[in-house]
């Protein structure tokens, strides 16, 4: 997930027009509709949260698996 959001942001910085693009519309939306823009950020930050959770189980429940894997090896 940490990959993913820094290829997304490193893809922002190389291409300065499309991120000048992005920061008009953003400042655009706190303009005419600061409520709804609040809301759509928070729920962006949500799953990007959720996103990061997902991740740190599937990596914890695949090192578990090759924790047990590697002791059932080792063991005659």
């Amino acid at each position: 997930m940490h990959a993913f959001m820094m290829g997304i942001w490193s893809w922002i910085i190389s291409n300065p027009l499309i991120g000048l693009g992005m920061g008009a519309v953003v400042v655009f939306l706190f303009w005419k509709q600061p409520r709804q823009t609040m809301k759509l950020l928070i729920a962006l930050l949500v799953l990007v949260a959720l996103g990061y959770l997902v991740a740190g189980i599937a990596d914890f429940a695949m090192n578990s698996a090759m924790v047990k894997e590697r002791a059932m090896e080792k063991t005659p």
